[in-house]
């Protein structure tokens, strides 16, 4: 059975470093990070960091490699976020609020902006 885990866990590793980077790359591609919470990058730098240290003196190599593997895309993700918070990806098809005129996303019900409930 463990000859089964362990590949698998590191199989997994892999998949959890790999979603992180995508989310880099859509950072990277279109500057856009109004979505995406500062706070909630912070925390998880701090847990994935602390979890890392403690992964060290326990001596677990698949957890410390797991712990940097998140950990540095998930400094990225908030180094991205600072750079870009103010800038916006523009989509023409996307309605404007009738009050700030900023784009609304469909499925959003107020404006993020001014807080204007959609026409």
């Amino acid at each position: 059975m463990e000859s089964i885990i362990y590949p698998l866990s590191w199989v997994a590793i892999s998949i959890l470093s790999i979603s992180y980077w995508f989310q880099i790359w859509q950072i990277h591609v279109h500057r856009e990070v109004r979505d995406i919470s500062l706070t909630y990058n912070v925390l998880l730098a701090i847990g994935f960091a602390t979890l890392g240290i403690t992964a060290y003196f326990e001596g677990s190599t698949i957890f410390i490699v797991k712990q940097i593997v998140t950990t540095v895309p998930v400094i990225v993700i908030i180094g991205q976020v600072i750079y870009h918070r103010s800038d916006s990806w523009h989509d023409p098809k996307l309605p404007l609020c009738s009050k700030c005129s900023k784009e609304i996303e469909r499925r959003w019900h107020h404006c993020p902006e001014c807080g204007q409930q959609r026409d």
